[in-house]
């Protein structure tokens, strides 16, 4: 008896360690526009679909304000915003146009765009890095700005799904699992180390000395410590496929489509905690997140703003 009373407390100390201790206030629902992926940067919000991108000013995120409107004539991949008001494109089609969409909701701000051939893109102060399903990994200087300098163009035969830049380093999901790459050479990026244990991997996030993979349902942790050899740590299966990760202090959170976003607790990623799930009211497609404010990507459905405290 006193055997089983041990072990019934024992279950109810891992039950409480793992009741997320922050709540999700919902600001604001956008519901006029289809939103597939959605962005952030500084006190803006860019929700986009395959065509359209939108931008919101959230200097009041209970009331965003609608700042612009962009129509592009080929399939819009990938967005990223220097400066509040330098917008670069990243589409499959050299000859692309991107115009202004004339609203009278839209407020006055001027906009610069660019456009960036490619499938992937992220920016570190002044350099681009844009991923490319077939050529590679361009490193681009942009100084203020305009476009100015190619640094290199590197490839290891393997075609790009997402990637984290962090200078030194560049981490990348190819068609076989993970590959780490230095890059403090930029005219001379080296391949440091891969792990092809993974299968059908998508997206990538990172905290600490770990990198977290979507798979499929599967969620994945690659301990990083030692960068030429990444290895594989644990794992943690879900019931919807994983669509986005995004990481908020030491909280993952997780789209999962119909499935919701689910809040994973991942300070020691040997041992993952299910904290919380929410359901908005529309299928969850893609996250980003700014300080304590999470924007959620509900397609047909528009976006959202929620609030983590």
């Amino acid at each position: 008896m006193k055997h089983s009373l041990i072990v019934l407390l024992l279950l109810v100390c891992a039950l409480l360690g793992a009741i997320d201790d922050k709540y999700l206030y919902q600001l604001a629902h956008i519901k006029n526009i289809t939103a597939f992926n959605i962005d952030s940067s500084e006190d803006q919000v860019l929700p986009r679909n395959q065509n359209y991108l939108w931008i919101y000013s959230i200097f009041n995120p209970w009331s965003p304000k609608l700042e612009a409107v962009f129509l592009s004539a080929a399939q819009i991949e990938d967005v990223n915003v220097m400066g509040g008001n330098y917008l670069y494109f990243c589409s499959q089609e050299p000859s692309n146009t991107v115009v202004p969409v004339d609203t009278l909701d839209t407020w006055t701000r001027i906009y610069f765009t660019n456009i960036i051939l490619g499938d992937k893109i992220t920016r570190e102060g002044s350099i681009l890095y844009v991923a490319d399903r077939f050529r590679g990994i361009d490193i681009i200087d942009i100084g203020r700005g305009g476009l100015r300098e190619i640094r290199s163009t590197f490839s290891e035969k393997w075609g790009v799904r997402d990637f984290i830049a962090q200078y030194p380093y560049l981490y990348a999901l190819n068609d076989f699992g993970l590959v780490t790459v230095d890059v403090s050479d930029q005219q001379f990026p080296l391949s440091l180390g891969v792990n092809y244990q993974i299968n059908d991997a998508r997206v990538l996030a990172k905290y600490a000395d770990t990198i977290w993979i979507g798979a499929g349902k599967n969620l994945l942790a690659i301990n990083i410590s030692d960068l030429s050899n990444p290895r594989l740590i644990n794992q943690f299966r879900l019931a919807n496929d994983i669509l986005d990760l995004e990481i908020h202090n030491n909280r993952l959170f997780i789209a999962q489509g119909k499935g919701g976003v689910k809040i994973l607790g991942i300070q020691n990623p040997l041992r993952i905690e299910d904290l919380n799930t929410i359901y908005p009211p529309g299928a969850v497609y893609d996250i980003a997140i700014s300080g304590d404010l999470i924007f959620l990507a509900l397609g047909r459905d528009g976006w959202m703003i929620y609030e983590y405290r």
